[in-house]
């Protein structure tokens, strides 16, 4: 299913599947960085478009998955250099339900989502993405590591540092009160 080098009837099949299977975690993605409903779902829309657009135009696709990432994440860069400043208050009023799935859960089920969300926000944006990428969208290291053009090594390094911060920020924040 990942290599788009097929006819057109087969690309479109194909690319209706991957949206099947991806539009949701993308979703997810996109509405991690912006904490904005609409625009996640804007980025999202957008993210496959783009992806269409790049199919018809006859150009090879490897790995559908990482390329969906790799294209939403520009779509949040590019829509965050034109605004500066993207509202967390939101978030606090429009709650989100998302099912946090990874090894790490059984620590992060304890919190309220907004409680968790808070903490992630503590995180620096790199390492906040990270974790995102890996315990919430589910992505492998080689994944994310596919979407931020860096070393599958790289990813582990940056998803074990950022464990440990948010380890220490929930610890600090939950344990010492």
């Amino acid at each position: 299913m990942d290599d788009f080098n097929l006819p057109h009837g087969q690309k479109e099949k194909e690319f209706l599947d991957a949206y099947q299977q991806y539009a949701d975690a993308i979703y997810r993605h996109c509405y991690f960085r912006v904490y904005n409903k609409d625009l996640a779902e804007d980025l999202t829309q957008e993210t496959f478009i783009k992806t269409w657009k790049y199919i018809t135009e006859g150009k090879e696709i490897k790995n559908i998955k990482s390329f969906l990432y790799r294209v939403a994440v520009n779509l949040i860069i590019d829509n965050s250099r034109k605004k500066q400043a993207l509202a967390f208050d939101q978030l606090k009023e429009n709650e989100v339900s998302v099912r946090l799935y990874s090894t790490e859960s059984a620590m992060i089920d304890s919190f309220e989502i907004k409680e968790v969300i808070k903490t992630l926000d503590e995180l620096d944006a790199t390492h906040r993405q990270v974790i995102v990428m890996r315990y919430i969208n589910q992505l492998s290291p080689q994944e994310i590591a596919d979407v931020l053009e860096i070393s599958a090594n790289a990813v582990s390094v940056k998803i074990n540092y950022a464990m440990k911060k948010l380890r220490e920020i929930i610890k600090k924040k939950y344990h010492e009160s």
